[in-house]
């Protein structure tokens, strides 16, 4: 026989099957998809990020790991689920963009929270990349309101993170810090398209309104409503005009001359030269420099201190006022650990206050008084 007719022959017993089958499948009632495998769905994780940065600072490369997700109904401990053993990506490019960093069939059900290890960061700084120091580099996120995965729709959800960059060292030797903070959110199934289902995938948010109703709903703020410097006292009233409760880190006090070329609303190039203040969750302010020498002597390791100083804070709940203050000698001057000549406040002269918080950043211009 002709391989010509076995062929045909091949194909006419396979359409002989096909209908037998076909036939049994409407005859008996039974579906022919029968076998599709209903207990998994697809998950997408997009990440996106709006940093405070200093000015000068151009990337904020991160690598990660462990990325996982846990599911609802388990206990902390257990209910992970990795989704990639290690990535990385540069954040100052998903400002205002989603950027899918996995995307994996998983077992259905409701989930709840995200983990990942920022395992190392860098910084180009001026055009310079430097290595920078990530205190408490595990983020465990929450996922609000949860995320439901099942065959039957798509799902993905949104990692919001707020990284913090410091430069705690000078503009000729830049020295960096970064605090990560996030939330993740669902989106909706409806606004899930296929691009995001592909890694590496980048869409747009701007204009999108479940985008916008996220941040109406979920953001924190700040406002900075009063605030008064003098040579021996600072104090600034500060508001959260955001949906969610915020915790206020830091004041910084800089000369509006040095000040000019980051602007208002944004960190000064460097902390150098400053006067940095620690908020502390009575509303007190404590100068950074006291701060680190009490927590010297606690422990000498560079790390802890700056893990301590990654945890305190003031916590302001949504649409809550609170006043922050310092009596004392106000001084500029300030280096990591080390001691340089320190300048006082000048009465008359103008000066950039600003609070930073998670999601939250304000500042003000202040004539210093006597």
């Amino acid at each position: 026989m002709s391989s010509k007719k076995n062929i045909m022959l091949s194909g006419v017993a396979a359409l002989v099957v096909a209908a037998s089958i076909l036939a049994v499948s409407m005859l008996s009632g039974f579906p022919l998809l029968q076998n599709v495998n209903t207990t998994t769905g697809t998950l997408a994780i997009l990440l996106t990020d709006p940093p405070h940065v200093p000015a000068g600072v151009t990337a904020v490369n991160i690598a990660y790991s462990n990325l996982a997700v846990h599911i609802s109904e388990a206990g902390n401990l257990s209910g992970w689920t990795v989704l990639k053993q290690s990535g990385s990506i540069e954040l100052l490019g998903t400002v205002n963009i989603g950027q899918t960093i996995a995307s994996v069939n998983i077992a259905k059900g409701d989930y709840n929270l995200l983990r990942f290890n920022v395992s190392s960061a860098t910084v180009t700084y001026n055009g310079n990349s430097y290595t920078a120091f990530v205190p408490s580099s595990e983020l465990t996120v929450p996922i609000i309101g949860g995320i439901e995965v099942n065959a039957s729709k798509p799902s993905a959800t949104i990692i919001n993170i707020e990284p913090t960059v410091f430069n705690i060292g000078s503009t000729s030797s830049p020295e960096f810090i970064i605090r990560p903070a996030a939330k993740a959110f669902p989106i909706p199934s409806s606004q899930v398209s296929e691009a995001m289902e592909h890694e590496g995938s980048k869409i747009s948010l701007v204009g999108k309104a479940w985008w916008t109703s996220v941040q109406e709903k979920f953001t924190a703020n700040a406002q900075i409503t009063i605030a008064t410097l003098t040579t021996k006292s600072l104090a600034l009233t500060a508001k959260n005009t955001g949906a969610q409760t915020t915790k206020l880190r830091l004041v910084i006090v800089v000369p509006v001359a040095q000040s000019l070329r980051s602007g208002e609303e944004s960190l000064p190039p460097t902390l150098w030269g400053s006067a940095v203040f620690v908020a502390l969750p009575n509303g007190t302010l404590v100068p950074l420099q006291k701060f680190i020498l009490t927590q010297s002597s606690l422990t000498p390791d560079r790390e802890s201190i700056l893990d301590a100083l990654a945890s305190e804070g003031y916590t302001l709940a949504a649409g809550a006022s609170t006043t922050l203050s310092y009596t004392g000698m106000v001084t500029l001057g300030f280096q990591f650990q080390s001691i340089q000549p320190v300048q006082s406040i000048v009465p008359g002269q103008q000066y950039l206050v600003t609070v930073l918080g998670d999601e939250a950043l304000a500042s003000q211009v202040v004539v210093a008084g006597q």
